[in-house]
Protein backbone atom coordinates (compact mmCIF):
# COMPACT_ATOMS: atom_id res chain seq x y z
CA UNK A 1 0.00 0.00 0.00
CA UNK A 2 1.45 3.54 -0.68
CA UNK A 3 0.06 6.42 1.48
CA UNK A 4 0.46 9.78 -0.05
CA UNK A 5 -0.62 13.75 0.84
CA UNK A 6 -2.74 15.85 -0.43
CA UNK A 7 -2.09 20.00 1.19
CA UNK A 8 -5.08 21.96 1.60
CA UNK A 9 -6.23 25.08 2.01
CA UNK A 10 -9.41 23.89 3.83
CA UNK A 11 -11.45 20.59 3.62
CA UNK A 12 -13.02 22.08 0.46
CA UNK A 13 -15.57 19.19 -1.12
CA UNK A 14 -12.22 16.15 -0.61
CA UNK A 15 -14.02 14.59 2.65
CA UNK A 16 -17.56 15.45 2.13
CA UNK A 17 -18.06 14.65 -1.92
CA UNK A 18 -15.05 13.17 -2.58
CA UNK A 19 -13.56 15.21 -5.15
CA UNK A 20 -10.00 16.89 -5.57
CA UNK A 21 -8.82 19.14 -8.58
CA UNK A 22 -6.99 18.47 -11.31
CA UNK A 23 -5.27 21.52 -11.90
CA UNK A 24 -4.69 23.20 -15.88
CA UNK A 25 -1.04 24.42 -16.47
CA UNK A 26 -2.70 27.92 -16.11
CA UNK A 27 -3.56 27.29 -12.35
CA UNK A 28 -0.22 25.88 -11.46
CA UNK A 29 2.19 28.10 -9.44
CA UNK A 30 5.62 26.67 -11.54
CA UNK A 31 5.65 29.17 -14.81
CA UNK A 32 8.16 26.39 -16.12
CA UNK A 33 5.61 23.52 -16.08
CA UNK A 34 6.06 21.74 -19.07
CA UNK A 35 8.65 23.06 -19.91
CA UNK A 36 11.48 21.14 -22.14
CA UNK A 37 14.23 21.20 -24.82
CA UNK A 38 12.73 21.60 -27.88
CA UNK A 39 16.06 21.42 -29.94
CA UNK A 40 16.59 18.44 -28.12
CA UNK A 41 13.24 16.47 -28.41
CA UNK A 42 13.59 16.84 -32.49
CA UNK A 43 17.04 15.16 -32.36
CA UNK A 44 15.24 12.13 -30.19
CA UNK A 45 12.44 12.29 -32.42
CA UNK A 46 14.25 11.60 -35.26
CA UNK A 47 15.83 8.26 -34.90
CA UNK A 48 11.83 7.12 -34.21
CA UNK A 49 10.13 5.33 -37.20
CA UNK A 50 8.02 8.23 -37.07
CA UNK A 51 9.57 11.23 -36.37
CA UNK A 52 6.48 13.56 -36.31
CA UNK A 53 3.45 13.27 -34.45
CA UNK A 54 -0.50 12.55 -36.11
CA UNK A 55 -2.40 14.98 -34.21
CA UNK A 56 -6.39 14.80 -34.96
CA UNK A 57 -7.14 18.20 -36.23
CA UNK A 58 -3.72 19.53 -36.83
CA UNK A 59 -2.55 15.89 -38.25
CA UNK A 60 1.33 15.64 -39.08
CA UNK A 61 3.05 18.07 -36.96
CA UNK A 62 6.18 17.51 -34.83
CA UNK A 63 6.20 16.18 -31.32
CA UNK A 64 7.60 19.61 -30.03
CA UNK A 65 4.07 21.65 -31.44
CA UNK A 66 2.12 18.59 -30.22
CA UNK A 67 3.47 19.05 -27.03
CA UNK A 68 3.02 23.00 -26.81
CA UNK A 69 -0.59 22.53 -28.28
CA UNK A 70 -2.13 20.24 -25.87
CA UNK A 71 -0.41 20.46 -23.02
CA UNK A 72 -3.39 23.30 -22.29
CA UNK A 73 -5.14 19.96 -22.52
CA UNK A 74 -3.86 18.16 -19.30
CA UNK A 75 -4.52 18.57 -15.30
CA UNK A 76 -2.39 17.63 -12.84
CA UNK A 77 -2.80 16.30 -8.97
CA UNK A 78 0.09 16.87 -6.84
CA UNK A 79 0.51 14.81 -3.88
CA UNK A 80 3.59 14.47 -1.54
CA UNK A 81 4.97 11.91 0.40
CA UNK A 82 5.65 14.07 3.15
CA UNK A 83 2.90 15.14 5.83
CA UNK A 84 4.82 16.75 8.16
CA UNK A 85 6.74 19.59 5.56
CA UNK A 86 6.83 23.13 7.58
CA UNK A 87 7.40 25.16 3.90
CA UNK A 88 4.09 23.04 2.60
CA UNK A 89 2.25 23.64 5.79
CA UNK A 90 2.72 27.21 5.46
CA UNK A 91 2.30 27.86 1.42
CA UNK A 92 -0.39 25.07 0.33
CA UNK A 93 -2.43 24.98 3.38
CA UNK A 94 -2.99 28.72 4.32
CA UNK A 95 -0.05 29.25 6.81
CA UNK A 96 -1.16 25.89 9.01
CA UNK A 97 -4.75 26.44 9.51
CA UNK A 98 -5.54 24.20 6.63
CA UNK A 99 -5.51 20.16 6.69
CA UNK A 100 -3.90 17.53 5.11
CA UNK A 101 -5.74 14.49 3.47
CA UNK A 102 -3.75 11.16 3.61
CA UNK A 103 -4.42 9.34 0.55
CA UNK A 104 -3.61 5.29 0.48
CA UNK A 105 -4.12 2.65 -2.73
CA UNK A 106 -3.07 -0.55 -3.91
CA UNK A 107 -0.83 0.85 -7.35
CA UNK A 108 -1.16 -2.94 -8.45
CA UNK A 109 -5.34 -2.51 -7.85
CA UNK A 110 -6.06 1.10 -10.29
CA UNK A 111 -6.00 4.30 -9.61
CA UNK A 112 -6.83 5.91 -6.80
CA UNK A 113 -10.72 7.10 -8.60
CA UNK A 114 -13.93 6.07 -8.43
CA UNK A 115 -14.71 5.17 -11.95
CA UNK A 116 -11.56 6.79 -13.99
CA UNK A 117 -13.31 7.45 -17.58
CA UNK A 118 -10.80 6.81 -20.52
CA UNK A 119 -11.99 6.98 -24.22
CA UNK A 120 -8.47 6.73 -24.57
CA UNK A 121 -9.23 5.92 -28.69
CA UNK A 122 -10.94 9.19 -29.23
CA UNK A 123 -9.12 11.39 -26.81
CA UNK A 124 -5.25 10.18 -27.21
CA UNK A 125 -2.39 9.20 -29.73
CA UNK A 126 -1.74 5.72 -28.33
CA UNK A 127 -2.87 2.98 -30.33
CA UNK A 128 -5.18 1.28 -27.14
CA UNK A 129 -5.83 2.08 -23.41
CA UNK A 130 -2.69 -0.31 -22.65
CA UNK A 131 -0.30 2.02 -23.92
CA UNK A 132 -1.86 5.00 -22.76
CA UNK A 133 -0.50 6.82 -19.63
CA UNK A 134 -3.22 8.71 -18.20
CA UNK A 135 -4.35 6.01 -16.31
CA UNK A 136 -5.06 7.38 -12.93
CA UNK A 137 -1.90 5.92 -11.37
CA UNK A 138 0.32 8.29 -9.07
CA UNK A 139 3.91 8.64 -10.20
CA UNK A 140 7.27 10.21 -8.25
CA UNK A 141 8.07 13.44 -10.33
CA UNK A 142 11.90 13.34 -10.91
CA UNK A 143 14.41 16.53 -10.42
CA UNK A 144 16.95 18.00 -12.38
CA UNK A 145 18.34 21.17 -13.18
CA UNK A 146 18.29 20.79 -17.56
CA UNK A 147 14.94 21.00 -18.89
CA UNK A 148 13.50 17.49 -20.37
CA UNK A 149 15.64 16.15 -22.91
CA UNK A 150 18.30 18.49 -22.75
CA UNK A 151 20.54 16.12 -20.95
CA UNK A 152 18.70 12.90 -20.53
CA UNK A 153 17.08 12.28 -24.36
CA UNK A 154 18.87 8.66 -24.38
CA UNK A 155 18.31 8.22 -21.19
CA UNK A 156 15.10 5.98 -21.85
CA UNK A 157 13.54 3.47 -23.78
CA UNK A 158 11.19 4.38 -26.87
CA UNK A 159 11.49 1.65 -27.94
CA UNK A 160 7.48 1.10 -28.18
CA UNK A 161 6.94 4.81 -29.03
CA UNK A 162 4.81 4.15 -31.99
CA UNK A 163 2.15 2.44 -30.03
CA UNK A 164 2.43 5.19 -27.15
CA UNK A 165 2.12 8.16 -29.33
CA UNK A 166 3.12 11.57 -29.06
CA UNK A 167 1.16 11.53 -25.77
CA UNK A 168 4.14 9.42 -23.90
CA UNK A 169 6.14 13.16 -24.52
CA UNK A 170 2.97 14.75 -23.57
CA UNK A 171 2.75 13.14 -20.17
CA UNK A 172 6.78 12.65 -19.44
CA UNK A 173 6.96 17.01 -19.57
CA UNK A 174 4.96 17.03 -16.59
CA UNK A 175 6.89 14.66 -14.48
CA UNK A 176 10.37 16.40 -14.25
CA UNK A 177 10.57 19.86 -12.74
CA UNK A 178 13.71 21.81 -11.19
CA UNK A 179 15.69 20.33 -8.36
CA UNK A 180 14.66 23.44 -6.39
CA UNK A 181 11.64 21.79 -5.75
CA UNK A 182 12.70 18.22 -4.59
CA UNK A 183 11.53 19.39 -0.77
CA UNK A 184 8.28 18.52 -2.00
CA UNK A 185 8.76 15.43 -2.63
CA UNK A 186 6.09 15.20 -5.36
CA UNK A 187 3.90 12.19 -6.87
CA UNK A 188 1.59 12.99 -9.52
CA UNK A 189 -1.42 11.87 -11.39
CA UNK A 190 -1.41 13.73 -14.93
CA UNK A 191 -4.19 13.36 -16.82
CA UNK A 192 -6.64 14.80 -19.63
CA UNK A 193 -8.97 17.35 -18.70
CA UNK A 194 -11.69 15.56 -20.72
CA UNK A 195 -11.26 13.09 -18.35
CA UNK A 196 -12.89 15.26 -15.39
CA UNK A 197 -15.13 14.27 -13.54
CA UNK A 198 -17.09 17.89 -12.28
CA UNK A 199 -16.36 20.86 -14.32
CA UNK A 200 -16.98 24.04 -12.79
CA UNK A 201 -16.96 27.35 -15.30
CA UNK A 202 -17.21 30.79 -15.06
CA UNK A 203 -19.94 30.98 -17.72
CA UNK A 204 -21.44 28.94 -19.48
CA UNK A 205 -21.92 30.82 -22.36
CA UNK A 206 -18.38 30.65 -23.03
CA UNK A 207 -18.77 26.89 -24.62
CA UNK A 208 -18.09 27.98 -28.13
CA UNK A 209 -19.91 25.04 -29.37
CA UNK A 210 -23.53 26.36 -29.80
CA UNK A 211 -24.66 22.46 -30.28
CA UNK A 212 -22.73 21.46 -26.78
CA UNK A 213 -23.37 24.73 -25.10
CA UNK A 214 -27.47 24.49 -25.46
CA UNK A 215 -27.30 19.91 -24.55
CA UNK A 216 -25.05 21.62 -20.94
CA UNK A 217 -27.77 24.37 -20.44
CA UNK A 218 -30.44 21.71 -20.76
CA UNK A 219 -29.41 18.66 -19.04
CA UNK A 220 -30.45 17.02 -15.58
CA UNK A 221 -26.30 16.70 -14.61
CA UNK A 222 -25.76 20.54 -14.72
CA UNK A 223 -26.43 23.43 -12.60
CA UNK A 224 -26.72 26.76 -13.74
CA UNK A 225 -26.41 30.09 -11.28
CA UNK A 226 -29.11 33.12 -13.10
CA UNK A 227 -27.19 35.57 -11.73
CA UNK A 228 -23.53 35.10 -13.02
CA UNK A 229 -24.34 32.04 -15.50
CA UNK A 230 -21.60 30.09 -13.75
CA UNK A 231 -22.21 26.33 -14.36
CA UNK A 232 -21.49 23.31 -12.59
CA UNK A 233 -21.49 20.23 -14.95
CA UNK A 234 -21.51 16.85 -13.46
CA UNK A 235 -19.69 14.66 -16.44
CA UNK A 236 -19.71 11.31 -14.28
CA UNK A 237 -23.71 11.14 -13.90
CA UNK A 238 -23.56 11.20 -17.49
CA UNK A 239 -25.09 8.05 -19.29
CA UNK A 240 -22.69 7.37 -22.35
CA UNK A 241 -24.39 5.27 -24.64
CA UNK A 242 -23.90 7.94 -27.50
CA UNK A 243 -20.44 9.48 -26.60
CA UNK A 244 -22.57 12.74 -25.23
CA UNK A 245 -19.63 13.18 -22.08
CA UNK A 246 -16.42 13.08 -24.45
CA UNK A 247 -18.37 15.40 -26.93
CA UNK A 248 -18.88 17.56 -24.09
CA UNK A 249 -15.35 17.18 -22.24
CA UNK A 250 -13.69 18.19 -25.37
CA UNK A 251 -15.26 21.32 -25.33
CA UNK A 252 -15.00 22.00 -22.15
CA UNK A 253 -11.53 20.86 -21.88
CA UNK A 254 -10.79 24.22 -24.27
CA UNK A 255 -11.83 26.64 -21.83
CA UNK A 256 -8.49 25.69 -19.42
CA UNK A 257 -6.62 28.64 -19.98
CA UNK A 258 -8.95 30.17 -17.99
CA UNK A 259 -7.66 29.74 -14.45
CA UNK A 260 -11.40 30.22 -12.75
CA UNK A 261 -12.40 26.98 -14.55
CA UNK A 262 -11.81 24.17 -12.12
CA UNK A 263 -11.93 20.56 -13.07
CA UNK A 264 -12.31 17.84 -10.70
CA UNK A 265 -12.09 13.91 -10.05
CA UNK A 266 -14.12 11.85 -7.90
CA UNK A 267 -11.85 10.09 -6.04
CA UNK A 268 -12.67 5.74 -4.04
CA UNK A 269 -13.91 6.55 -0.86
CA UNK A 270 -11.80 3.76 0.27
CA UNK A 271 -8.26 5.89 -0.48
CA UNK A 272 -9.60 9.06 1.49
CA UNK A 273 -7.84 7.20 4.78
CA UNK A 274 -6.46 10.44 7.07
CA UNK A 275 -7.36 13.78 7.82
CA UNK A 276 -4.41 15.83 9.26
CA UNK A 277 -5.72 19.38 10.85
CA UNK A 278 -2.84 22.03 10.71
CA UNK A 279 -1.90 23.65 13.88
CA UNK A 280 -3.49 26.72 13.58
CA UNK A 281 -6.59 25.22 12.25
CA UNK A 282 -10.09 25.88 13.43
CA UNK A 283 -11.83 22.71 11.93
CA UNK A 284 -12.34 20.36 14.11
CA UNK A 285 -12.96 16.68 13.51
CA UNK A 286 -17.13 17.16 13.15
CA UNK A 287 -15.86 19.24 10.17
CA UNK A 288 -13.29 17.52 8.68
CA UNK A 289 -14.47 14.37 8.39
CA UNK A 290 -17.02 14.13 5.83
CA UNK A 291 -19.79 12.11 5.27
CA UNK A 292 -17.93 10.55 1.80
CA UNK A 293 -14.78 10.21 3.23
CA UNK A 294 -16.79 8.21 6.25
CA UNK A 295 -18.70 6.02 4.03
CA UNK A 296 -16.19 3.41 4.13
CA UNK A 297 -15.84 3.32 8.00
CA UNK A 298 -12.03 4.30 8.39
CA UNK A 299 -11.02 7.71 8.04
CA UNK A 300 -9.06 8.83 10.99
CA UNK A 301 -8.62 12.58 12.07
CA UNK A 302 -4.98 13.94 13.46
CA UNK A 303 -4.37 17.12 15.04
CA UNK A 304 -1.02 18.38 14.44
CA UNK A 305 1.23 19.94 17.71
CA UNK A 306 4.48 21.37 18.06
CA UNK A 307 7.70 19.12 19.01
CA UNK A 308 8.90 20.37 22.34
CA UNK A 309 12.73 20.32 21.14
CA UNK A 310 12.58 20.61 17.41
CA UNK A 311 11.48 22.75 14.66
CA UNK A 312 8.92 19.84 13.61
CA UNK A 313 5.37 18.52 13.73
CA UNK A 314 4.02 15.80 15.80
CA UNK A 315 0.28 14.46 15.48
CA UNK A 316 -2.06 13.18 17.76
CA UNK A 317 -5.67 11.37 16.95
CA UNK A 318 -8.67 13.05 17.83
Amino acid sequence: MKQLFKYLPEPRNLFEKGFIRLSQPVALNDPFEASFCSESLNELSAHFDYSTAQDPEFADISFSQYIEIRKHNIGVISLSENKENLLMWAHYANEHKGVVAGISHFPDFGSIFHNLFRADTLINSSWSEDYSPFDGISRPVSYRKGLRYRNDKFDYDYSNIDAEGADRMLYEVFMQKSDEWIYEQEHRVVLRLEQADRVIIENVQHIENDAIRNIVISANYTSIDPGDNSCVINLHEIDDVDSIRISIAMQLAKLSRNPKNIYLMKLNPSCITNCLLGLNSSFDKTTAQGSFASSVGYLDIWKAVKNNDYYSLEFKQI
